[in-house]
C-alpha cells in the first residue's frame, strides 16, 4: 500500500570509488583560494527482504595536504519506493525515476556527487542509470552534479560522477569513478 512494500529481494552489495577535485577556502581577508581534495572509499551494504538495510563506508580523503580518514554507517528503512536512513531520503523506485536527499551515501564521500546532495535519477534503459541534481560540501557554493552507472558484467556496474561550479572566482569541481557488484 503506498509503495510501503519490502523490496523484491534482498541482495549484498560492495562499492569502491576514488576521485579528486578543487574548493575554495577564504582567509582572513576574504580572498578565495584553491585547495584540492582526493578521496578513496569502499562500502559494503546488505538489503534485507524485510524493510532494512545496513551497511558501513569508510574514506580515506586528504584536504590540503591532511590524510584522515571517516567510517560512515548506513542504517535504513528500505521500502520499494520510499527510503529513509543515516544516508538520506528517497521517494520513487530505485530503478525507476525517483527524487532524493543523500548524505555521505556513496564512495567516495567527497568527491564527484559529494557528500550532501539533491537530485533525481532514473533508469535510462535496461541496464544504465542516470542521477542528475546539485551538491554542495565540501565545496563552499552549491552546483549541478551527475552520474552515470552502467554495466560492464551482469552484476558488476561502473560510476562517472562529476560537478562543476565556482566560489569567488575559484573553480570548484570534482571528478569520481567507482565500481559496485550487487550479489542477490
Amino acid at each position: 500500500m503506498f509503495g510501503l512494500s519490502p523490496a523484491d529481494s534482498s541482495y549484498d552489495e560492495y562499492a569502491f570509488g576514488i576521485g579528486g577535485g578543487q574548493y575554495a577556502t577564504y582567509d582572513c581577508s576574504g580572498q578565495a583560494h584553491p585547495n584540492s581534495i582526493v578521496d578513496a572509499g569502499v562500502k559494503v551494504t546488505h538489503k534485507f527482504e524485510a524493510p532494512f538495510r545496513v551497511g558501513m563506508s569508510m574514506s580515506v580523503y586528504s584536504f590540503n595536504g591532511e590524510t584522515r580518514a571517516l567510517p560512515y554507517p548506513d542504517l535504513a528503512v528500505d521500502f520499494k519506493y520510499f527510503s529513509l536512513g543515516t544516508t538520506g531520503i528517497r521517494i520513487g523506485l530505485e530503478d525507476g525515476p525517483y527524487g532524493e536527499l543523500s548524505f555521505l551515501d556513496q564512495v567516495p564521500l567527497f568527491t564527484g556527487k559529494g557528500c550532501f546532495r539533491a537530485g533525481v535519477g532514473l533508469k535510462t534503459s535496461e541496464y544504465t542509470r542516470l542521477w542528475l541534481g546539485v551538491n554542495t560540501l565540501p565545496y563552499n557554493k552549491g552546483a549541478f552534479a551527475g552520474q552515470f552507472d552502467f554495466p560492464i558484467t551482469n552484476n558488476q556496474f561502473l560510476f562517472v560522477n562529476g560537478r562543476y561550479g565556482e566560489s569567488s572566482g575559484v573553480p570548484e569541481y570534482g571528478f569520481s569513478v567507482g565500481t559496485r557488484i550487487r550479489i542477490k
